[in-house]
């Protein structure tokens, strides 16, 4: 899971970090050519408790909704017309496949005027969730700040970090050992940016913690991550390269302990904001192709299991496009989302920004797209997941540009694989474990279910350690006996969905 920046924090790190500048023109009319027509189920938008609340990640749950975590923030507007916060907390959102609230948890756990901002959110293995963010106590400094919740919104635990200045999360992901391992950036006692990777457990224990370098080269940022079958990890984001003489986009790869393995510099991008891989070992990078707002476009790089380029191709929008984000699906095509902004007359203000949605295969080819632009109102979209029903969903940030009220969280769903439930809420998740026999499991493997716990219509799906859907079936009997023929050694997420709930459990695969 990851989180991406603003419009406002975008321009906002660009001027901080110097990043090339140039002249901003009116865009032309926007064109869109559509391949085929690609379902928008529903768009929908949410306040929150105070005057502001933007998304900024969500999960796919077992129980086929989606988890979705924002910025709550309080504040008010100063005599120059500047919005100065005056609280900010963390803020979950669970939604529905009909776009509806099932509900919200509002976490506070400190005194009026200390700033929680969450950045990235991801499940652990008893249904609870782990978020990540800022922690801002008025000092002008900020910390780091991990959170453990229960299934149910429940504080178990927090832990902060100090890494240096304006210190951020950008990715959490659920490694194979049931820990996590979360990437970001901070900047250094030289004035500068520098990207980093740290490595929790599931109690928050700091495991390890490392600043990206590698020979005459560091990372300035690291805005995703992923870990292959084998267990390593990779890393990608913004880099500078030849001991600061060129910079660009990077891929990092280290293993479970955070050791260096190797690094691929691509002079050619500007960024890697988002990584895929699929069952074929192959790699996609959802990357940005320059950071000069007049020819920026939605790219995504394919590359082997080594990091050698095999395809870039671009998906213009006809804007700026900025904050792509790639997800692969169950079928192995592969899915982003991202956000489009265009610029008012003098070239330095965003007069508007909409959401824009695409999905292409192995072969780079544009299978189907589609533009969300309502007049009364601007969209972005920061992150994209899949649920077990094959949905695609995206979360961002929702300003009304009519009565240019405060923004709110928004939250859009694509497309669905298969129907849509008509009923208004999904089964509860159950916290009893899936019982799996034999576990560890070297062919075959056995889940029975009590009478109890039994209905006649139940669906069983099955993760791999980097969040992808292995196996999707229905079934009306209590005991299944499953093949993991094919399947890589690792540990897998395993979730029986009925009408009375669902229930999860965890398999490795030997």
């Amino acid at each position: 899971m990851r989180f991406i920046l603003t419009q406002t924090e975008f321009i906002w790190l660009m001027k901080i970090d110097q990043l090339p500048t140039a002249k901003i023109w009116l865009f032309l009319p926007l064109l869109f050519f559509f391949t085929k027509t690609i379902g928008q189920e529903w768009a929908n938008s949410w306040q929150g408790p105070f005057s502001r609340l933007s998304g900024s990640d969500l999960v796919a749950m077992p129980n086929g909704n989606f988890m979705a975590t924002g910025r709550a923030i309080d504040g008010y507007y100063d005599g120059q017309g500047f919005f100065i916060p005056t609280e900010a907390d963390f803020y979950l959102l669970e939604i529905n496949l009909q776009g509806d609230t099932v509900r919200s948890i509002h976490i506070r756990d400190r005194e009026p005027g200390v700033l929680e901002l969450a950045s990235v959110i991801e499940m652990d293995g008893d249904n609870g969730f782990i978020v990540a963010g800022q922690l801002e106590s008025g000092n002008a400094n900020e910390d780091l700040l991990v959170i453990k919740t229960d299934e149910d919104g429940n504080l178990i635990w927090e832990k902060t970090f100090d890494l240096g200045e304006r210190e951020d999360f950008r990715e959490i992901i659920r490694t194979a050992d049931s820990g996590f391992l979360l990437t970001g950036y901070y900047k250094d006692t030289l004035n500068s940016y520098t990207g980093f990777a740290m490595k929790i457990d599931g109690l928050g224990n700091q495991q390890w913690q490392l600043p990206l370098l590698w020979p005459m080269g560091k990372a300035e940022s690291a805005s995703t991550a992923v870990q292959l079958v084998s267990g390593e990890l990779l890393i990608g984001g913004r880099g500078s390269f030849s001991n600061g003489a060129t910079s660009g986009g990077y891929l990092l790869k280290i293993d479970a302990d955070g050791g260096f393995i190797g690094v691929k510099e691509f002079e050619e991008i500007a960024l890697v904001n988002s990584i895929a891989t699929t069952s074929d070992g192959n790699i996609y990078l959802g990357v940005y192709s320059t950071l000069n707002f007049i020819t920026a476009e939605f790219e995504v790089m394919k590359t082997d299991a080594a990091g050698n380029l095999i395809w870039r191709k671009a998906y213009p929008s006809g804007g700026f496009d900025s904050d792509i984000s790639i997800k692969n699906t169950a079928s192995d095509d592969i899915a982003f989302a991202g956000t489009v902004l265009t610029f008012s007359e003098n070239g330095f203000d965003v007069d508007d920004s909409y959401a824009y949605f695409g999905l292409i295969d192995s072969l780079g080819n544009l299978l189907s797209s589609i533009a969300y632009e309502p007049a009364e109102s601007s969209e972005s979209l920061f992150n994209i997941a899949e649920n077990t029903n094959g949905c695609l969903a995206a979360v961002g940030a929702s300003e009304d540009t009519i009565t240019g009220a405060e923004p709110q969280l928004f939250c859009i769903l694509f497309q669905c694989s298969g129907p849509i439930n008509a009923a208004n809420s999904a089964p509860t998740q159950d916290s009893r474990t899936l019982q799996i026999t034999p576990n560890p499991v070297s062919g075959h493997f056995v889940i029975n279910l009590d009478e109890a716990e039994y209905s006649a219509n139940g669906k069983l799906s099955v993760f791999d350690s980097s969040g992808r859907l292995i196996l999707l079936q229905t079934t009306k009997s209590r005991c299944l006996e499953i093949s993991t023929a094919g399947w890589p050694a690792g540990m897998y997420q395993v979730f029986w969905e009925t009408e009375k709930g669902a229930i999860s459990g965890q398999m490795f695969k030997l």
